[in-house]
C-alpha cells in the first residue's frame, strides 16, 4: 500500500471515530490537518452526512492548518438552522469554550531583538525539543524577531516553561491571544501574464517562466499540485480562486482571469507566495 493510501485511510478511520464520539453527544476534535488532510476530511464528512456538524479552526480565520471539530446534535441546536455557521467563529468559540480553548492556543515566542528570525529557525527550535510537525498549527512570523505558534494547551504550557533558545538568539515564550497587531506573516508576489487558456499546463508555465512542454513534463511526473492535492492532468481547466504548487518554484494562488487580449489571449493574476 502506497503512504498517500495509507495516509488516507488512517485518516478516515480517525474520522469514523470522530464520528461515532459525536453521535454519543460529545464534542469530537481532530487535532491539526494539513491543508491536503483538511480537503480530504471535508469529503469524508460530506460523503457520510456529518458535513453541517463540522467547524476547523486553527486558532484565527485563513489558518493553514486547523483541528475539525464535530459539534453534536444539542450543541447544533443553538444555531438556526441547526447547521454550524460558516462565517461566525465567535459564536462557535464561545459554545465551544474550554473544548476549543484547550485544542487551540497560541504563544508568542519573542526574541532578543538582536537577531533576525526565520520561520525555519522557529520551526527547527521547536521540533528541536522532540515535537512533532503534526501536532503544531500555524507559525506565523510577526516580524524580524516575533512570532506566534498555534498549538493544543499542552504544548503551549510546556513551550512557556522549556523553549528559550531559537537558533542562536535567546527567547521568551508567553501565551498570547491574537489581536488586531497580529498577522498571518505570508507575503507575496504579485504576478501578472496572459495565457492561451485556463489549462493547468499553461498556467504552471506562465507561473514558472517554464515552456509549455516542461511545464507538461513537471505536470505529468507529478511535481504539481492543485489545492494541495497531486494532479497530472495538463489539460486540468482552472477556475480561480486555485492553489497551485510546483516543486522547485513555489506555490501560487490563481486570483483571476480578467478578459482577453486583442489576440485572444486570457489575462492572468495571481500571487506567488514567497
Amino acid at each position: 500500500m502506497s503512504t498517500v493510501a495509507f495516509s488516507r485511510d488512517m485518516l478516515e478511520a480517525r474520522l469514523s471515530d470522530a464520528i461515532e464520539k459525536c453521535q454519543r453527544g460529545h464534542v469530537a476534535c481532530l487535532s491539526f490537518l494539513t491543508p491536503r488532510e483538511r480537503r480530504a476530511a471535508e469529503r469524508y464528512l460530506r460523503f457520510t452526512g456529518a458535513w453541517e456538524q463540522a467547524w476547523f479552526w486553527g486558532g484565527y480565520g485563513g489558518a493553514e492548518r486547523a483541528c475539525l471539530f464535530l459539534l453534536p446534535d444539542y450543541l447544533l441546536a443553538c444555531f438556526e438552522g441547526e447547521v454550524v455557521p460558516r462565517d461566525d467563529d465567535t459564536a462557535v468559540l464561545s459554545l465551544l469554550g474550554e473544548e476549543a480553548d484547550t485544542a487551540v492556543r497560541s504563544v508568542l515566542i519573542r526574541g532578543s531583538g538582536y537577531r533576525t528570525l526565520s520561520h525555519r529557525d522557529y520551526l527547527g527550535a521547536i521540533l528541536g525539543l522532540g515535537l512533532e510537525r503534526d501536532a503544531l498549527g500555524d507559525i506565523a512570523v510577526q516580524n524580524d524577531h516575533e512570532a506566534v505558534v498555534f498549538c493544543p494547551q499542552t504544548i503551549a504550557t510546556f513551550l512557556t516553561e522549556t523553549l528559550s533558545q531559537v537558533g542562536a538568539d535567546s527567547v521568551r515564550c508567553v501565551v498570547y491571544q491574537p489581536d488586531e497587531h497580529f498577522t498571518d506573516g505570508r507575503h507575496y508576489r504579485p504576478i501578472s501574464d496572459t495565457v492561451a487558456s485556463p489549462r493547468l499546463d499553461c498556467v504552471v508555465a506562465a507561473l514558472t517562466n517554464l515552456s509549455r512542454e516542461r511545464a507538461q513534463q513537471a505536470v505529468r511526473g507529478g511535481f504539481v499540485e492543485v489545492d494541495f492535492e497531486p494532479e497530472e492532468r495538463v489539460d486540468l481547466m482552472l477556475t480561480p480562486p486555485t492553489t497551485v504548487s510546483v516543486r522547485g518554484y513555489g506555490r501560487f494562488i490563481l486570483r483571476s482571469f480578467d478578459g482577453e487580449t486583442r489576440k485572444g489571449r486570457l489575462r492572468m493574476r495571481a500571487d506567488q507566495l514567497i
